[in-house]
């Protein structure tokens, strides 16, 4: 009988393992594929340059070095649009201009770049608002720990920028490692 508890032990101990080196292997062929497919690399690579050049245009606005900017949402370059815009020239340069995916991925770039100058730099000003007026209304008094976030959109020049970034990092990536213009993956 302790012979079979202890069979009965090492069992679930076997398939955990087993489960672990499925995971394991699964994984690393999805990092694998995922490292492979070029256009998600280019929009990957872009939105990481737009993530690093904060850092750099902040300590240039500021006086100081604040790394805490890469994970904060607004600031120049915009990363998401040089992420969406990488990822349309991605789609053009390895699909071709007349591909179905190009007008698709224009489209939603140019979605997230209203988006970015609109609605959320209007939100953004309007939580600016209302911190001013929460402020003069109880006189400096805190009547909460957090303030409204402030700095949620872009100005139409950090969109700019980041449609920029994102054609360059794209090109220079699919020049790199793609087949040539409109050859497919």
């Amino acid at each position: 009988q302790a012979q079979a508890q202890a069979q009965a032990r090492e069992l679930p101990m076997l398939h955990g393992a087993f489960s672990m080196a499925l995971a394991t292997g699964a994984l690393s062929t999805a990092m694998s594929d995922v490292s492979g497919n070029l256009v998600f690399m280019c929009s990957f690579w872009s939105w990481l340059a737009a993530q690093v050049m904060k850092v750099f245009t902040a300590a240039y606005r500021e006086g100081r070095w604040d790394y805490r900017v890469m994970f904060d949402s607004g600031g120049m370059p915009s990363s998401h649009t040089s992420l969406v815009v990488g990822l349309t020239t991605g789609i053009a340069y390895q699909h071709g201009l007349g591909s179905p995916l190009f007008p698709l991925s224009l489209a939603f770039s140019l979605v997230v770049m209203y988006d970015a100058t609109g609605v959320r730099r209007h939100a953004g000003k309007q939580a600016e608002v209302l911190n001013k007026i929460l402020d003069d209304l109880f006189h400096g008094q805190l009547i909460s720990e957090k303030k409204l976030k402030e700095v949620l959109g872009h100005s139409p020049l950090q969109v700019l920028a980041g449609a920029v970034l994102g054609v360059f990092v794209g090109i220079v990536y699919m020049y790199k490692f793609g087949k040539g213009y409109g050859v497919g993956a």
